[in-house]
């Protein structure tokens, strides 16, 4: 119980301090006279909590954790966190083909460089250098579509902005900084623990547990939008985010240290997380995710959890 403690308020630091650290990076820029629109727009799909997540277990060994971070966060976010957001408010909108299928067909580069069993440092640099201008040309061209607004809390960080002194936001970076290695720090003992008490195999741990802990959050931030009358800004989201993952994320935890890519992972997480991603972009291309289709998703992950727990 110890060492699920651990796991716990491991990862509950490295999502607070995850938080702060956003925003301290929000406001700075905010100070220095960079676009709220950029960043908002960039915001909108990075997640630090997971890429946090991920380094730290990359450089301690726990390749089946980092790995969970990218593909068993996005199996999450297209699964349950669609699911229960059209469950609750019914998706009605039409986001442009050139992003659905751009998101679509984002893992591909993942997938080939896995097949060896490796994503070296190498590995990492690339998947990097493919994101930028993947990146870059969504920034550019997102000041033509409406689904790539900032969310509340983006809003949020720009309103605090205006009434902070000039040095609280690098202050909060630096704390924020802090609450997340200690966060981490013990996220990756508290796996080790679980994993050798348990006997939970690491991977698993990754891609259910984990990756459901510190995406849980997502789901509100889906829902809030929606709930609104904005179900682009949701959709654009899980969008934005997938693209993050898969490419940013993932080549920056590869290019911290080497990850070890396990058979069932090829077999079993990456097709997973195609399937809900076809799905979801077929959804998107025929004008939103209805209530039947979030219950679809919904049922697709629980089918997913079902394997996973058989095998």
């Amino acid at each position: 119980m110890i060492e699920v403690a651990m796991l716990v308020l491991g990862i509950a630091l490295v999502v607070y301090g995850a938080e702060r650290f956003v925003q301290g990076i929000a406001g700075s820029a905010l100070v220095l006279g960079v676009s709220t629109f950029a960043l908002g727009v960039i915001f909108g799909g990075f997640d630090m909590e997971n890429l946090a997540a991920g380094v730290a277990a990359a450089l301690n060994g726990l390749s089946g954790i980092s790995l969970g971070t990218v593909i068993g966060s996005s199996i999450f976010l297209l699964g349950a966190a669609v699911g229960i957001t059209a469950l609750l408010v019914p998706l009605e909108v039409r986001i442009p083909a050139r992003y659905v299928l751009l998101t679509l067909l984002s893992p591909l580069p993942m997938f080939f460089l896995m097949q060896d069993g490796l994503l070296s440092r190498s590995d990492g640099l690339i998947l990097v250098a493919i994101s930028l201008p993947v990146l870059g040309y969504i920034l550019r061209d997102s000041r033509r579509s409406t689904f790539l607004e900032q969310d509340e809390e983006f809003r949020e960080v720009v309103h605090e902005a205006g009434g902070k002194p000039v040095w609280y936001f690098p202050a909060l970076l630096v704390v924020s900084l802090g609450i997340i290695l200690l966060g981490a720090e013990l996220l990756v003992r508290g796996a080790r623990g679980v994993i050798q008490s348990f006997g939970i195999g690491e991977t698993l741990l990754g891609m259910v547990f984990i990756a459901a802990a510190v995406s849980f959050e997502e789901v509100a931030r889906m829902v809030i939008p929606a709930w609104r009358g904005r179900p682009e800004i949701s959709l654009g989201n899980i969008l934005g985010t997938v693209l993050f993952f898969v490419l940013f994320n993932l080549g920056v935890i590869a290019a911290a240290a080497p990850l070890s890519v396990e058979r069932s992972v090829l077999l079993l997480h990456f097709p997973a997380m195609m399937l809900l991603l076809t799905v979801n972009c077929g959804f998107m291309l025929r004008g939103g995710i209805s209530r039947a289709g979030g219950m679809l998703l919904l049922l697709l992950y629980s089918a997913y959890l079902g394997v996973n727990y058989y095998l």
